[in-house]
Order: structure tokens, then C-alpha cells, then sequence
């Protein structure tokens, strides 16, 4: 229980952390995170193909938001007010600026196909389980199609989480460290599985624009639809932020790769660094 709580220190830690990073410069930040949430709000209304479009587009958005959250964090003071409208215009070009250096073009080519194989495969197991009786009405369906429409769900959820948690850190290592994509993958998903309480605390934030927005359709779906749209295009930025900010704790060394004595390392500097600040 206590290495519980210590890991949702940690997540509030990178939580307040990221969000005085968007403060830093919220023009820049918040006015991609608009873009974002209008770009998937878009696709997602796209049958089909709307899902893996995002799917595709999703590691790129992150990766430049990583690059435009690593230039906010070297400013030396919070933007000045004659730069804010500028950076709000300069905002949508800035969540492909990981294209702006050559040598990314590749591995950002990797990390979309990853990304868009991931989907389809993990969208697999709901067909497979659930059948078409997922998008039938619940109450029509029988006890046995509920009760395989939840398991699909369940495993859709966790794989998702997986998938994820294998490009959060592998993204920053490769495009902020020139890492291989590869390997960095590993190291994502080993980093992610450690501090997977800690990141619960960042994942819970970053589900609760769809879950308002979902309470809020049951009486006016484009009601729903504008909550969820408009927390996200803060909540997005935020949470880029804080993952990052978890980037540079966990990654601060350069001997990341020794395992489990460095992560048990790292866990102990990090909580140190939480009880200090506090």
C-alpha cells in the first residue's frame, strides 16, 4: 500500500508539473491541443477509416508536441504578451514539426505503421469476441452477447494500454535523444510497466473529457460533444506535459537500459524529489 501511494505521488507530481509547463506558454501548447481536438473529433466521424486515421496521425502529434514542450521547458521566462497571438497562429504547423529535421522522417514512418498495425490488431479480438453485437442496442441482447461484448471491451482497453504504453517514452528517446525506435520501444514499455500507477493518475485526467462528454450526451449529444471537445483541447497539452515531464525523471540518466536495480534507482530519486518538493 505505501509503494501505491508513493506512485500516486509521483503521478500528481508529474501531473502539477506538466500543467506548470502549459502555463509556461499556453498559447503554444493550448492552440495545439485545440488543433488535436478538433482534428480527431473530425476523423472520428469518418467511418471506418476514422480510427486508424488517428491511429496514424497520433505518434506524429505527440512526437512534435514533445519537441514543442522540450523548447517551452528552455525558455527562460513565460511568453511575453506581444509573442502570445503568434504562437497561437504558429500552433496547428508546430504538431508536424517533427518533420522540420530529415533524420526523423524515417523512424516517424516506423512509429505510424506501428501505431496504425496496432490498432488494427487490437481491434481484432472485439470482432472476434463480440461479433456485430456491439453496435446492437444492450438491452436487445442476449445475457451470453453482453457478457462477450464486455470481455472484448476489456482486452480492446488493456491492449490499447499496452500499445501506448510502448510509444509514451519511446517517442521523446528517439526524436529528443536519437535513440533507435526499436529498442526505445522496450525501454517505453519496461518504464511504463514499473510506474504504471503513477501513469494511471495521468491516464484518469486524460479519459475525463470522453467520460463528462459521455454523461453529458445522454441529455444533449452535441452538448456532449462540445464538453468533451472543449476540456480536451486543454486536458491534451496538460497531460503531453506531464508525460513528459515522467520522461525526463525516469530518463534523466543515461544507464536506463541496466534495468531493474536503475528503475528501483530511479523509483527511490523520484520519491525523494516528490518528498523534497513538498
Amino acid at each position: 500500500m505505501e509503494r501505491i501511494l508513493k506512485h500516486l505521488r509521483i503521478g500528481w507530481r508529474w501531473l502539477t508539473g506538466g500543467w506548470r509547463l502549459f502555463m509556461h506558454n499556453p498559447w503554444l501548447l493550448g492552440g495545439m491541443g485545440l488543433t488535436t481536438a478538433v482534428l480527431v473529433g473530425v476523423l472520428t466521424l469518418i467511418p471506418l477509416l476514422g480510427g486508424l486515421l488517428v491511429a496514424l496521425l497520433a505518434p506524429i502529434c505527440l512526437a512534435s508536441a514533445y519537441l514543442a514542450i522540450d523548447g517551452v521547458r528552455k525558455m527562460p521566462m513565460a511568453l511575453p504578451a506581444s509573442l502570445r497571438m503568434p504562437a497561437l497562429q504558429q500552433s496547428p504547423w508546430q504538431l508536424v514539426g517533427v518533420f522540420r529535421n530529415h533524420a526523423h522522417v524515417l523512424p516517424m514512418a516506423v512509429a505510424c505503421l506501428f501505431s496504425a498495425a496496432a490498432v488494427l490488431l487490437t481491434n481484432l479480438p472485439l470482432q472476434v469476441l463480440g461479433g456485430n453485437a456491439w453496435v446492437a442496442d444492450w438491452s436487445s441482447l442476449e445475457h451470453v452477447a453482453q457478457a462477450g461484448v464486455l470481455v472484448a471491451m476489456l482486452l480492446v482497453f488493456t491492449l490499447y494500454v499496452v500499445f501506448a504504453a510502448s510509444l509514451i517514452y519511446a517517442l521523446p528517446l528517439t526524436f529528443l535523444r536519437d535513440e533507435p525506435l526499436i529498442p526505445a520501444l522496450r525501454h517505453s514499455l519496461r518504464a511504463s510497466r514499473h510506474f504504471a500507477v503513477a501513469l494511471s493518475v495521468l491516464l484518469g485526467v486524460l479519459l475525463a473529457p470522453f467520460l463528462l462528454g459521455a454523461i453529458v450526451s445522454l441529455f444533449s449529444p452535441w452538448a456532449g460533444y462540445l464538453v468533451s471537445f472543449s476540456i480536451s483541447a486543454v486536458v491534451f497539452p496538460v497531460i503531453a506535459a506531464s508525460l513528459y515531464c515522467s520522461y525526463r525523471d525516469i530518463f534523466a540518466g543515461r544507464n536506463y537500459q541496466a534495468g531493474t536495480e536503475m528503475r528501483r534507482a530511479t523509483d527511490r530519486r523520484i520519491t525523494g524529489a516528490d518528498a523534497v518538493t513538498q
